[in-house]
This record gives C-alpha cells, structure tokens and sequence, in this order.
C-alpha cells in the first residue's frame, strides 16, 4: 500500500503576477492588473514595587548583553555567484511565482495539488506590448465586441527538479491537452491521487512540424534515487513547500474600460 500523506495547505499572500509575454504551446499566461494582560495566579502575586522594577531592570540588562554577543559574532556569509545564486535570490524577492515549462528534457516533478487550485479563460491578442488577457466571462469587450475566442488555461502547483540539488516551488500552466493526461491519471486507481507523496512525474514535450506533444509518465518514489539519482521530499519538505504553495489570488483581471480601449486598438488597426 502506498503511503499517502494529509497536508494541510496554508496558501501564502502572493500579489498577482504576469508570466513573459511569450507564447507557447498549451501554455497560457496569467493576466496582470493596473488594485488584556493574562492574570496570573494568586500565590506568589504579591511584589514590592522595587522587586518588580529589579526584576525589569535585569531583564533589560541580560537582552542587552545578549545584544552585544549578537553584534561581536562573525558576520553570516551573504550573496554567491553563478547563475544558482541569482536564480535563488530573484525568487526570495520576487512576489511573483515562476512558471514551470517543459522541455525537450525529461525533468521530475512533484504535484502539490490533487485537482487544479485555479482555471480560467484566456484571451491572446497579438500586439505590441501586453499579449495576454483574462477573459471576464460575462460581458466581456475580447468576446463580444473583438470575436476574439479565449483558451482554457489550468493550474497545478508542482515541484520542479530541474536542479535535481535545490528543487523550488512552480506554478504549471497548461492548456486542455496536459489538463486531460493529468485528468486520466487523477482517476486511475494507480496514480491517483496525483499529489501522493510516493508519486512523481516526469515531463518532457516535443515539437515537430508545428505540433507539440507531452510525455508525462509517473515515477514510484522507491525509483527515483535509483533511476533519476533524486532524492525523494522528506515530511518536512511536503510540509514547507504547501506552506508556500500558491492560490487562485495569483490571477489579476483587467478592468473591463481597459478591455475596451484594447478592442478599439484593435477594430482601427
């Protein structure tokens, strides 16, 4: 019986984000937007004033001692060099989550989601600047004035082993395609749920004459030392990286006056 872990997601505060304005099959991109003290008990209550104030004043006296050790110990190793490094700092400041994109490479990842935590519809207008749009369903200017027809795009949270050393949290969007093979494996006794923490993916995409076509394959966790030389996620690991785990509060929609103006920019062209 495989093992399965219950994890509680704690989704962090991310502000919305916008992935590179760049195409790509089944990929979609997410849009962006322009908005009393406890009572203690009676025994021993009873202080002199002087007592209370001796007592403050050694505690005062004891931080800043402690303060002081702080500042006379060496000063902790900061910064690195190499592409890892910027990678890790562009992401420990930086709101925005990062996309996961397959390759012609297989590379492992790890779902942290059962199900998709966001869909949506998507326009893409070719333009100079700003490509992608969320579509807003109901009254919306791409529809129903530009006959523009949006795309299905879904979300899973994964964990990518690119760097097989320092693997991060990513959010994967893709198009029906991808939706449907992972749709297939959620409901197979085998591979399901697809966030089992003894289940791992390998993806990989290959494109020929203009057609794109994934290879997604699931990866026991009893292989993965053995056959991609990755160790699997500890507890701990699953634990911290739902902690960090993003929410549909990543997705921004455009006001539907900009949609409009976007609509005339396209009609006058």
């Amino acid at each position: 019986m495989p093992r399965t872990l219950t994890r509680r997601r704690t989704a962090r505060a991310t502000e919305a984000y916008s992935p590179a304005e760049e195409p790509e099959e089944e990929h979609g991109y997410a849009d962006e937007e322009d908005e009393a003290p406890a009572r203690g008990s009676r025994r021993g209550s009873r202080r002199s004033l002087n007592t209370e104030e001796d007592d403050t004043s050694s505690r005062r006296s004891r931080r800043s001692r402690e303060d002081d050790d702080e500042d006379d110990e060496p000063a902790p190793k900061v910064g690195g060099k190499g592409w890892g490094s910027y990678e890790k700092t562009k992401q420990a400041t930086s709101s925005f989550p990062d996309n996961f994109k397959a390759t012609n490479e297989s590379v492992i990842v790890h779902f942290l989601d059962e199900e998709p935590f966001l869909v949506f519809l998507q326009h893409w207008i070719e333009r100079k600047g700003k490509k992608s749009f969320t579509c807003l369903e109901s009254k919306c200017p791409l529809c129903d004035d530009a006959g523009d027809k949006p795309s299905q795009q879904v979300c899973f949270n994964v964990v990518d082993f690119t760097d097989p050393e320092d693997p991060q949290i990513r959010v994967w969007q893709v198009g029906p395609m991808v939706a449907d093979i992972l749709k297939n494996y959620a409901k197979d006794k085998k591979t399901s749920p697809i966030n089992r923490d003894d289940l791992y993916f390998s993806v990989r995409k290959e494109t020929k004459n203009n057609k794109t076509n994934y290879y997604i394959t699931p990866v026991k966790e009893r292989d993965l030392l053995d056959d991609w030389d990755i160790e699997p996620l500890t507890e701990e690991d699953l634990e911290e990286f739902d902690a960090k785990a993003y929410d549909e509060d990543i997705l921004q929609v455009t006001r539907r006056s900009e949609l409009k103006g976007i609509v005339r920019e396209i009609l006058n062209d």
